[in-house]
């Protein structure tokens, strides 16, 4: 069995491979079309620095899996080399198949200077990366990496290992609530942090001003995360542009330093528009079609929070938990799903057990 390198003219069905593997699950949310052709493609920001090369595995004459090559010319190992990615991961239950893309994408990626390769990862930090490993049964989200059970097996089975991990926490608002507004230890950290700490919101409506403010951040509090480089503002407003579409204004917090009006930190949640995401059916053009139907999601995802490093023990990132919670009852969401927590960040699991676990694989190409 081979896997075999494709160009643009088989992109259609690299892409449709997801339709006819996941046509079993009702509650798959078919990724935007359009998007994924220009990464593909090599026509987005990405493509300006990054490459890609997509293979395709065929069985009985038809396409059974599919994964891209990908190099990011920021992104390098403990040696120097450049860092290989393995993404766009997508495969039948089948080892062979599996083992033929994935030995296909690692050649690619040897004959390029590459010693190493992370996966799934579609070019970085900051793009689609990790498998889900546990919680399956839950419902997903928008903008989780979701995939069917059995690919951290493939991945494992063909010499991967788990270097980083996340946890999600599905949290039903009164729990959420109780644990983060009844909590004396915390109304203290966030009384102190607010003598020095304070929260603004910029408008989401007027990406012009909040993404640079946003972006300006990002060296600074993402620094040292796994798989994070620098990207620039274009290709920030290209990645995050469409994600702020569907933001109310306390959707968006930036944390600022009182003392000398720095901004230090930033975070965002948003309503949880899988239901609505999944009806469009891969077409781009209806994204946001929904707004201003008066209809509010069951569940708020609390997706993203970061600090400087000198920010970071303050207690100011509580001040946007806690107003992100007094938000979540006072707009009636049922439900609260934090994501993708680090680690390293354990106030979640002193009082909840996580629902999901995601992870993050690394393999020697030497």
């Amino acid at each position: 069995m081979k896997a075999e390198a494709i160009g643009q003219g088989r992109l259609g069905d690299f892409l449709d491979l997801s339709l006819s593997l996941h046509a079993g699950d009702p509650e798959w949310i078919p990724p935007l079309r359009a998007p994924l052709l220009r990464e593909l493609a090599g026509l987005d920001a990405f493509g300006r620095y990054g490459t890609i090369q997509a293979f395709l595995c065929e069985k009985d004459g038809r396409p059974a899996g599919r994964v891209a090559a990908l190099l990011n010319s920021r992104l390098r190992d403990a040696s120097g080399a450049v860092l290989g990615q393995v993404g766009y991961f997508e495969c039948a239950d089948d080892e062979r198949v599996a083992g033929a893309l994935l030995e296909s994408a690692f050649a690619w990626l040897r004959e390029r200077g590459a010693r190493e390769a992370w996966g799934p990862m579609n070019g970085g930090a900051h793009r689609t990366h990790r498998l889900l490993s546990r919680g399956f049964e839950r419902s997903p989200f928008l903008f989780e990496p979701r995939n069917p059970p059995y690919y951290p097996r493939l991945f494992e089975n063909h010499g991967f290992r788990r270097i980083h991990t996340w946890r999600g926490f599905d949290l039903p608002a009164p729990a959420f609530r109780a644990a983060v507004l009844e909590n004396r230890g915390l109304d203290l950290a966030v009384r102190r942090a607010g003598k020095r700490y304070r929260v603004d919101h910029p408008d989401p409506g007027t990406p012009g001003s909040t993404l640079p403010r946003m972006h300006v951040l990002l060296d600074r509090v993402w620094a040292g995360h796994v798989g994070y480089s620098s990207l620039d503002l274009g290709e920030f407003t290209e990645i995050f542009g469409p994600v702020l579409a569907l933001l109310d204004p306390w959707h968006v917090f930036i944390l600022v330093d009182g003392e000398d009006g720095r901004d230090v930190g930033c975070a965002f949640a948003y309503p949880d528009y899988s239901a609505e995401v999944r009806q469009l059916s891969g077409d781009a053009s209806g994204w946001g079609s929904w707004l201003g139907r008066g209809e509010r999601p069951r569940r708020l995802v609390m997706h993203t929070v970061a600090l400087v490093p000198e920010a970071r023990g303050s207690g100011a990132v509580y001040l946007a938990l806690v107003e992100a919670v007094e938000r979540l009852v006072q707009d009636g969401y049922e439900e609260a799903q934090v994501a993708l927590v680090t680690e390293d960040w354990r106030f979640f699991e002193t009082t909840f057990a996580p629902t999901r676990e995601y992870a993050l694989y690394a393999r020697s190409l030497v």
